[in-house]
């Protein structure tokens, strides 16, 4: 049901990259809970950067991997913004739903960039593939993109989920309606499959937070 394509191989030999499915999943009411754990990460993570710059935290790990990739593509980390929105601006995790935040909670805590998806709105097979450049999707919000040549990408039979540099698809989305969710998480070149793990178990931990009654039904690696 995934696979990597030979040409993701070649390109990218030392990347990696991670799927977590979870079943069972409640996604429309709030979490008196998960909310305690958002608060205590946003002051976690203000203590953590305290006297930092941006620049500073780009150059630690994770986020340097990131920036190394996005620059050749002329583009700048956007979890990196967010990490100092919340830990220098002090502004809140803000999120459209329960669902969505436990993502986001994951991602600004180790980094590691990650796009969710409804399951029930995608079609096997699913393929992690390097761009031609070219190629077309509607993304989050919308916005018609064209991949840039040699972005990595993950697909389903209808088409792209995920980029690199464009981030999720629209069509994909979770919703309050979701029941089963897809996360996916990219690793460029110098983070570890190890990495990878740890992040989807985590975010696996706060599903469970949220729905106690949830279910993993697949964790691997490509």
């Amino acid at each position: 049901m995934f696979a990597a394509s030979e040409e993701w191989k070649a390109r990218y030999p030392d990347a990696c990259f991670g799927v977590l499915i979870m079943e069972g999943v409640d996604n429309t009411g709030k979490c008196p809970a998960l909310e305690e754990r958002k608060d205590a990460l946003e002051q976690s993570l203000r203590t953590l950067y305290a006297g930092k710059s941006r620049k500073e935290i780009g150059a630690e790990h994770p986020f340097a991997s990131y920036g190394r990739y996005y620059k050749t593509f002329g583009k700048n980390y956007h979890v990196l913004f967010q990490v100092e929105s919340v830990a220098l601006k002090e502004k809140p995790i803000f999120s459209p739903s329960p669902l969505v935040a436990v993502m986001f909670m994951a991602e600004l805590k180790n980094g590691l960039l990650t796009a969710g998806h409804d399951l029930d709105r995608t079609e096997p097979p699913f393929l992690l593939d390097v761009a031609k450049g070219g190629e077309t999707f509607t993304s989050l919000g919308g916005t018609q993109r064209t991949l840039p040549p040699e972005d990595m990408f993950f697909s389903d039979r209808n088409g792209i989920l995920s980029s690199i540099i464009y981030g999720p698809d629209d069509s994909s989305a979770i919703t309050a309606a979701t029941s089963r969710a897809l996360f996916t998480v990219y690793g460029t070149p110098s983070i570890s499959a190890g990495e990878v793990r740890a992040h989807l178990e985590e975010i696996e931990e706060l599903v469970h937070i949220l729905n106690p009654e949830a279910a993993r039904k697949e964790l691997l690696f490509l």
